[in-house]
């Protein structure tokens, strides 16, 4: 009889559903890996211009460590990024100079874009500094999940809602509110494919909001994508900041 209850017992926990954390995390280490290299071209749509950008990127998730180098346009290209842990920097090739950017500047615009500057080098983490709850869904598809920033985080928003499918945890739809409790931000993901040995959106649209109304957006279409590759130390340096290529 005890036998029979430990193994009904067993049985419910391997069947039990996931926990609002797990399927956050699961979709984050589905969708970088432990480690990343990307091509993406950057479309921005603004009211009053478009343009276009292509860039690298290598991504160390479990060192927390992200460099990002533009290839195009020509005006910028060679402009680089790079995040260690919570320090992050900028190198402009046409003043030689690289620039700290302080906790402050992380939710501006990324080279005009809709998307942040905590967006692209992803300096807080939707795993760690908030704390993650389901609610009701509309569809049961999908997990409802919202984020809540931890007591003492430096999260850019006051609240983040995550629509990520039950089949294999990957977000479809993240609502982005400030602290005035305004829906600021949406980012569409979409066009699901296997890439690198695992499957993950290779179109990401992020839209601006203003009185629940997209006013711009910009697209991130992956030319290339691969996981779970071994990146050589000096990218993550600032000496390499400067490197031209």
């Amino acid at each position: 009889m005890k036998k029979t209850v430990f193994f009904c017992l067993l049985t419910l926990n391997l069947f039990a559903s996931p926990s609002a954390y797990e399927v956050i995390q699961k979709g984050e280490e589905v969708m970088r890996g432990k480690t990343s290299f990307s091509k993406v071209e950057i479309q921005i749509e603004k009211p009053r211009f478009t343009r276009s950008i292509l860039l690298e990127s290598y991504d160390s998730r479990d060192e927390d460590k992200f460099f990002i180098r533009i290839l195009e346009p020509k005006k910028d290209k060679n402009t680089t990024f790079l995040k260690i842990e919570k320090n992050l920097w900028q190198y402009i090739p046409k003043i030689g100079k690289e620039i700290k950017i302080e906790a402050s500047l992380l939710g501006d615009s990324w080279m005009g874009s809709d998307f942040t500057n905590d967006d692209l080098v992803k300096q807080s983490s939707i795993v760690d500094d908030y704390s993650q709850e389901f609610l009701e869904s509309e569809d049961n598809a999908f997990y409802k999940i919202e984020l809540l920033p931890k007591p003492g985080s430096t999260a850019p928003w006051s609240r983040i809602i995550i629509f990520s499918k039950k089949s294999d945890f990957l977000p479809v739809r993240e609502e982005f509110y400030d602290f005035k409790g305004r829906l600021k931000k949406v980012m569409l993901l979409s066009d699901f494919k296997e890439m690198g040995g695992r499957v993950t959106p290779l179109k990401m649209e992020m839209q601006s909001i203003e009185n629940g109304e997209a006013v711009s957006k910009t697209v991130l279409i992956y030319q290339e994508i691969r996981f779970n590759l071994k990146i050589e130390d000096f990218i993550f340096t600032k000496a390499y900041l400067r490197k031209s290529k």
